[in-house]
């Protein structure tokens, strides 16, 4: 399987800076508990990322940040992010700007919990709160 792009961008979208086992097998289970599929994430990352994802798309956004404590009874935990990035090497002289998108988008909430997931993720992104996206 070629996680290894997937991996390099979806760690940096789901702002993990670096792609450990660990997460790669998060990857392999929030991918399988919601029906996504490989090209279901190549047509994702290949579309820019849009907003328009599908519903299984969102809830695996709302997987991988829950099984990271990042999302909490469909809560986006501020905290927890900033924990897990401030641990990246590549990113520790961009922990300024890195903190004030995700105080940005610490309070979205969607129309359930995978909208709120997804939602904060792309807020992330438009504030270059995640690594590799800038």
């Amino acid at each position: 399987m070629k996680f290894t792009i997937f991996c390099i961008a979806l760690a940096a979208l789901l702002s993990m800076g670096q792609c450990n086992p660990d997460f790669r097998q998060i990857m392999q289970q929030c991918m399988e508990t919601n029906q996504v599929t490989e090209a279901d994430l190549k047509e994702f990352m290949a579309s820019g990322m849009q907003s328009t994802a599908k519903e299984n798309l969102k809830c695996y956004t709302k997987c991988l940040m829950e099984k990271q404590g990042h999302l909490t009874n469909g809560q986006f935990n501020a905290q927890a992010m900033l924990d897990t990035l401030k641990n990246v090497p590549q990113i520790k002289d961009k922990m300024d700007e890195i903190s004030s998108g995700v105080n940005a988008c610490k309070d979205i909430k969607g129309t359930n919990d995978c909208d709120t997931a997804f939602k904060v993720t792309m807020c992330l992104k438009e504030h270059k709160a995640i690594p590799g996206h800038h």
